[in-house]
């Protein structure tokens, strides 16, 4: 789900990556963008290589994962960048995603997909990046170090934030309020993560 006033953006076709999100507008650093809604899943009932519309799905932890409702506009649209202008903040269990720096209309928003190491994955892998940004690594993977270095952080950050309970099968519900900016400290973070 999409929390951004819709003068603020819209979805258009990209030329290699789909659909995308786009800022019609200018976005401060560190707005929302909206929250992962979807249908709960047990994430070991999803083969991810087996087609690549399973890259929609979320990891909401070990065991589960969020499919969205890919009839609706949702940051499920965000497209990965080895360069993200966004990034994904766990919040009372919930992601979203919000702009890590000023976003130019006209401009793609996008994150990192921040997936296990090619090494996690069969030989045939499809994840290939394609987002010709200058730190491109041709592929949506991080490698053993980053990645293990992103579960410590997200550890860090699942701890801060008490996950809501959850029914697979059933829709993830929005919660009842949701913050508009998120914390310089926590932004602070993340770029460091980004190094």
């Amino acid at each position: 789900m999409i929390f951004l006033a819709e003068k603020y953006w819209e979805v258009k076709k990209t030329k290699n990556k789909g659909r995308g999100i786009f800022a019609k507008r200018d976005i401060s650093s560190g707005v929302i963008i909206g929250d992962y809604i979807g249908k709960v899943f047990r994430t070991k009932d999803f083969d991810i290589d087996a087609d690549k519309d399973k890259l929609f799905l979320m990891y909401y932890h070990d065991a589960a994962s969020i499919y969205p409702d890919l009839t609706k506009s949702g940051i499920h649209l965000l497209n990965h960048s080895c360069t993200p202008n966004s990034w994904l903040y766990i919040y009372k269990g919930h992601t979203l995603a919000f702009t890590l720096r000023k976003i130019f209309a006209g401009e793609e928003l996008t994150i990192s997909y921040l997936l296990a190491p090619i090494s996690n994955f069969e030989k045939n892998c499809t994840h290939k990046c394609s987002c010709e940004s200058s730190n491109c690594r041709k592929t949506m993977h991080l490698s053993e170090e980053k990645y293990h270095q992103w579960r410590a952080f997200q550890a860090s950050q699942e701890k801060k934030s008490k996950r809501a309970k959850i029914r697979y099968g059933s829709i993830l519900k929005l919660l009842p309020s949701y913050p508009k900016i998120i914390p310089v400290t926590s932004r602070r973070l993340i770029q460091r993560f980004l190094g």
